[in-house]
């Protein structure tokens, strides 16, 4: 099999299997934050066999079934709002020192979590959302924006050790020449 089909390949089994872990996510109440995460985990290979123009076109691809098929929508649109991140994490590791880039990753972060909330309570109007978030009170609401940076840092890290096992154990193993 050549690379480009390869590629090809890979792309389309981790957009099936993220799409269907997002499908999930309407069953399992804690998937609405969980599903995307874990979703966009799965675009670490796709990532390191073909680089970030396919990882953002598995990502589009993810995005636009979640947003078609999923029953929870709250967790399609924050993958795919939030999705891209995996895709941009190494251009922005490979460009930027240390305390620019932590600035920089949370800047993203918080700019497209904040355009995310924009979409849902002036656009789309999702009343149960926008109940669920009034019920948190100011104090309770910060605290959710920060725990949402906390776990975006954590979340880097977990990208950075996934791509590390991929490269190291599960590649040679799926890929003998």
């Amino acid at each position: 099999m050549n690379k480009s089909t390869r590629r090809i390949a890979l792309s389309g089994m981790m957009v099936a299997l993220a799409t269907a872990i997002l499908l999930m996510g309407g069953m399992i109440p804690a998937a609405t934050f969980c599903g995307p995460a874990l979703a966009g985990l799965l675009l670490v290979p796709v990532m390191a066999e073909g680089g970030r123009r396919y990882a953002l076109g598995a990502w589009l691809a993810i995005s636009a079934l979640g947003l078609m098929l999923c029953a929870d929508k709250e967790a399609a649109l924050l993958f795919a709002f939030l999705g891209y991140y995996p895709a941009v994490k190494w251009q922005l590791d490979a460009k930027l020192k240390p305390w620019p880039r932590l600035l920089v990753k949370l800047l993203i972060f918080n700019a497209s979590a904040g355009a995310l909330a924009a979409l849902i309570f002036f656009v789309l109007r999702m009343e149960q959302v926008i109940a669920e978030y009034r019920e948190m009170g100011r104090a309770m609401l910060i605290a959710f924006i920060l725990l949402g940076n906390v776990t975006l840092l954590l979340y880097d890290r977990l990208l950075a050790i996934m791509a590390a096992l991929y490269i190291r154990r599960l590649r040679p193993k799926l890929f003998k020449h």
